[in-house]
């Protein structure tokens, strides 16, 4: 038995042994944790809040606005440029109405419709079951997303900024 009991405490000790030395079956990952953020805890209830050292600005973006070129002399002598530059009524000039530029307007009032602003009016009109007519509240809701309404002045349609 004498045997039997120091063989069994062997068989012990060296299974022991290789449990203790576990190899090393990962990749080590440990370079891609940041070490320079601290946790703090307020309370025992309360999640942790990491303190950045270091912040980071934003980015400013440049929007820059061109005019398109027509630079194929084909279509150039079918294609016209229109500026749409407009007259006020002397009678709205004098109850302070003001011309807005369209360069002066934040690139984010300037929406692009699916369909003419007129047409967004006259689509509004439109029976409920018409696809037209929601084609008109998806462009509507378009312009309320870029804080415009659309109005109708003297028969022409012109967009207001909701202020």
């Amino acid at each position: 038995m004498n045997d039997d009991q120091t063989q069994k405490k062997q068989l012990l000790s060296t299974v022991a042994s290789q449990q203790s030395a576990k190899p090393n079956n990962h990749t080590p990952v440990d370079h891609l944790i940041k070490q320079n953020t601290q946790s703090v805890t307020i309370s025992k209830e309360g999640e942790p809040i990491e303190i950045a050292i270091e912040k980071k600005e934003p980015q400013e973006i440049e929007f820059i606005d061109t005019e398109p070129e027509i630079e194929d002399k084909e279509v150039q002598k079918f294609v016209e440029v229109v500026h749409d530059d407009f007259e006020i009524h002397p009678d709205l000039k004098k109850a302070g109405l003001q011309s807005v530029d369209h360069a002066s307007l934040d690139s984010k009032h300037k929406v692009q419709l699916p369909i003419s602003d007129e047409k967004v009016i006259e689509g509004l009109h439109k029976p409920v079951t018409s696809s037209f007519r929601w084609l008109a509240e998806v462009a509507m809701f378009m312009l309320k997303q870029a804080h415009l309404t659309l109005k109708q002045v003297h028969g022409k349609v012109i967009r207001v900024l909701q202020r």
